[in-house]
């Protein structure tokens, strides 16, 4: 838990706690989300780092009593998706730029980006990003909904055009796979 009045450093060092802890599954949140196709413009790497940089800057938000820190985070991953992608629909050619404070809090932008590539050039999870970009999309989208984000299936369902029921057997079903999947096997549990 965040300390009582924390000093900046303090809120950082916190923060990066938190997020060295979910880093693994939020960058393969970001390859289940950004296909193959997109990654010319948005890197998932880029994308984990601007979540990393909004939610330290915001990290003294953070309300244990309203859920995990897990959640909290994927909820700034949401809002930073869903931004990305109407920069992208806005400029189809131009690259998404970062929109983040580097300067607001000291540290921030070390911290995260030190986390963030640490991540991203581990072979566990360039083997995971290997995995989940052989899987097809509505599978993608269902490991990021249910198995990464924690969605409940009927929410998880909404999202993607299911029934709960029809959301809840597609789950077992890819769980079932992904547990056979020595790489992939962190994303079912």
């Amino acid at each position: 838990m965040i300390p009582a009045s924390p000093t900046p450093d303090e809120t950082t060092r916190w923060f990066a706690e938190q997020f060295a802890a979910q880093a693994a599954a939020l960058h393969a949140w970001a390859a289940c989300r950004i296909g193959r196709a997109l990654r010319a413009r948005l890197a998932p790497e880029d994308l984990v780092q601007e979540v990393g940089l909004r939610a330290c800057l915001r990290a003294r938000d953070f309300d244990p009593q309203r859920g995990t820190f897990r959640q909290w985070l994927f909820g700034f991953a949401n809002r930073v998706w869903l931004e990305a992608l109407r920069e992208l629909g806005r400029d189809p050619l131009g690259p998404v730029r970062r929109s983040g404070g580097d300067s607001q809090l000291p540290g921030v932008f070390d911290t995260v980006t030190t986390i963030s590539r640490r991540t991203a050039n581990d072979e566990a999870a360039q083997a995971c990003r290997a995995r989940i970009d052989s899987l097809d999309g509505d599978d993608r989208a269902l490991l990021a909904a249910v198995g990464l984000e924690g969605l409940a299936h009927a929410e998880a369902g909404l999202l993607l055009g299911l029934g709960e029921d029809a959301c809840r057997k597609r789950w077992q079903r890819l769980r079932e796979r992904l547990r056979s999947d020595p790489v992939l096997r962190l994303c079912a549990e």
